[in-house]
């Protein structure tokens, strides 16, 4: 008598196909301070102007210069007759508070209620306000934030 014997191979079940989901779909990003600051005059002049809306909401404040280096902003204040001292410093740090705020695009907000520094941030704005290109203000910019006492990195 003979017998044959054979091993066949084991049916195993194969593993149920587990769904593979959907990539979730992606929104794009939001695009504030995202985008690069304006290089062109007009460009910055227009923000420069935003920003010193917003400075001049701050409380005590009766007007706003603000120009624009880089990524950051160098703002003149004209406080209302009457501010104490003592209150001067929360104000400039509220209105750097208020300019980043304004634009995630500022990283730093230099803020100064000098007169003589004053006048040179309205001569650096009303130059570029007429068209003179950014970077003919290197020298002067520069020597203002020099001057100026940091506020708000």
């Amino acid at each position: 008598m003979a017998l044959a014997a054979g091993c066949a191979t084991a049916r195993k079940p194969s593993p149920p196909a587990s769904p593979k989901p959907a990539p979730a779909p992606t929104a794009p990003g939001p695009t504030v301070g995202t985008q690069p600051l304006p290089t062109t005059s007009a460009g910055a002049a227009q923000l420069a102007g935003k920003l010193a809306t917003e400075a001049k909401k701050v409380p005590g404040v009766k007007s706003a210069t603000v120009i624009l280096t880089g990524n950051t902003a160098i703002v003149g204040l004209d406080l209302k007759a009457g501010i104490k001292s003592a209150d001067i410093a929360s104000i400039k740090t509220e209105t750097a508070r208020r300019v980043k705020a304004a634009d995630k695009r500022i990283r730093s907000v230099q803020v100064t209620t000098d007169p003589k520094m004053i006048a040179r941030i309205q001569g650096v704005a009303g130059g570029i306000a007429r068209g003179k290109p950014l970077s003919s203000f290197n020298t002067e910019v520069n020597t203002i934030l020099k001057s100026i006492t940091p506020t708000a990195r």
